[in-house]
């Protein structure tokens, strides 16, 4: 009887080891998410940056165009 209680004892130990686990385990999933979303942030920033200079180079081309019709 007592070799069971122990095993019982034994087995909530471990759900609480798990759940402790499980608990360090999410939160470095979110740090690691956290991170990527900042470096994703990052490069479309800079793509956004590309972006408005083409725009720009864009523009001044159909302007160039533009007197090169007329």
């Amino acid at each position: 009887m007592e070799v069971m209680e122990v095993m019982e004892e034994v087995m909530e130990v471990m759900k609480v080891i798990e759940v402790m686990e499980v608990m360090e385990v999410m939160e470095v999933m979110e740090e690691v998410m956290e991170e990527v979303m900042e470096e994703v942030m990052e490069e479309v920033m800079e793509v956004m940056e590309v972006m408005e200079e083409v725009m720009e180079v864009m523009e001044v081309m159909g302007e160039v165009m533009g007197e090169v019709m007329e």
